[in-house]
């Protein structure tokens, strides 16, 4: 059964078990290590059972990752209180880093921003980087009603040139560039398309740059009118599946060593929501390997590629960028995926797709999926030697899978995971529950 409530750590509402919270930032930086120094004080306990480590994704502030981590944790008391785990004593770990788009706004899955005053906040922080003439040109285009061609290839090129380098997990120069203008174009284009609003616009290149920085226009190519915060919703999709990475990669994969090295005989059982399924992905990826397996990995509709774990892609040479971590998780991972998951079945392809996004390789069923880009949690992995089960077992359903499975995709889509955020139910606490039951992994 859980534990009895605990004053320790970071209370979340609702839940039974001890909970943590931890703040990393933009850069996946430890921003709250004295309550880090305390959580492995507490995971020395050698009667903890279980660690449970979650990461939420995009566009989530911290009162939202409370909620979700809240309404997870009752679903998992739910489930628990019906088929309880024997010699069950676990800890919850939850992150927070920054990958709100607009606190006040809806984000970039659908809706465009509203009020005068968010636009202004949101290019002020990405103009910051760029020299003074270029940055007063970006406010101009930026506050335009609609760019015509040269004006959303001069737009582009300058959110391109602003972002630079994203200094991705993979540690490869040549794949740390940001989106180009033509990815931003491209991609708005897409997301006005599937919106119903624009004519299409296409773009033959990125522009050069002039002794001041600026891109200098060009009609070639180009063709329809864009809303230029069409070009900025991009951007911010870009930026925030980039920062997954890095946060993943850099803090999230030394707070997991040290947590283990605290904890050397507590199961470790991690989730991550959307691209918080990349955060930890990148985590368990990350150099210097972990001092063990993970015990099991729960990617919850995952906004990454799915032919992340492929054994090859389609369009380049190699495997999914996170095919090594099948070796590095003791159960098979799970993730689950779902038609009606809005952003993932019916935009996602449509908006990312640089090559580095192919298979993930940034790193280093729904129905067929429509394009080599299109998100695991809205078709499921596909290429990686999977076993897909539809529908998503509830509680007290069985949960089979061959023996030897590396990967299996739980297929929501008969209403039982109802939108991108629909992750803290029975279905989904029945999937932990499993996972928490297996035996622990050996090193």
């Amino acid at each position: 059964m859980p534990v009895s409530s605990s004053t320790e750590g970071f209370p979340i509402e609702g839940a039974t078990m001890p909970t943590w919270l931890l703040r990393f930032d933009a850069d996946g930086v430890l921003a709250s290590p004295a309550t880090a120094d305390a959580l492995m004080v507490r995971l020395a306990d050698r009667s903890l059972s279980h660690v449970i480590f979650h990461s939420h994704g995009w566009n989530t502030d911290f009162a939202d990752a409370l909620r979700q981590y809240g309404t997870f944790l009752r679903a998992l008391d739910g489930v628990l209180a019906t088929y309880p785990l024997a010699g069950f004593n676990p800890i919850f770990v939850g992150i927070t880093w920054p990958s709100v788009w607009l606190a006040e706004e809806p984000g970039p899955t659908l809706a465009g921003m509203n009020t005068e005053a968010a636009t202004a906040r949101i290019v002020t922080d990405l103009a910051a980087p760029l020299a003074a003439p270029a940055r007063a040109r970006l406010y101009a285009l930026a506050d335009s009603a609609h760019l015509d061609p040269p004006a959303a290839q001069e737009l582009a090129a300058l959110l391109s040139t602003a972002v630079g380098g994203l200094n991705d997990e993979i540690g490869d120069p040549a794949m740390d560039a940001g989106p180009t203008a033509e990815d931003l174009i491209e991609g708005a284009r897409r997301l006005a398309a599937v919106e119903g609003r624009a004519a299409p616009a296409t773009l033959a290149g990125p522009p050069a740059l002039d002794e001041n920085g600026l891109p200098i226009a060009s009609l070639s190519g180009i063709t329809g009118r864009l809303d230029p915060r069409d070009l900025i919703r991009l951007f911010s999709l870009f930026q925030m599946k980039d920062r997954a990475g890095r946060v993943g990669a850099t803090g999230v994969a030394t707070l997991l060593r040290r947590m283990m090295a605290a904890a050397p005989e507590a199961r470790f059982n991690l989730l991550g929501h959307s691209f918080g399924a990349k955060v930890m992905l990148s985590a368990i990826a990350a150099a210097p390997a972990l001092p063990r397996p993970v015990d099991t990995l729960l990617l919850l509709q995952p906004a990454i590629s799915h032919l992340a774990f492929a054994a090859t892609v389609p369009g380049r040479a190699g495997p999914g960028g996170y095919r090594a971590v099948l070796e590095r998780v003791a159960a098979p991972v799970f993730t689950t995926f779902s038609a009606m998951d809005m952003p993932l079945h019916d935009v996602f392809h449509l908006a990312l797709r640089r090559d580095a996004d192919l298979g993930e390789m940034r790193i280093a069923a729904a129905g067929a999926p429509p394009s080599r880009y299109a998100a695991l949690g809205g078709y499921g992995p596909r290429g990686s030697g999977e076993t897909l089960i539809d529908p998503i077992p509830g509680p007290g359903e069985p949960l089979l899978y061959p023996p030897g499975a590396r990967m299996v995709g739980l297929d929501g889509s008969a209403n039982r995971i109802t939108s991108h955020g629909d992750v803290g139910t029975p279905y989904t606490a029945w999937v932990l529950r499993h996972l928490l039951a297996l035996p622990a992994a050996t090193s």
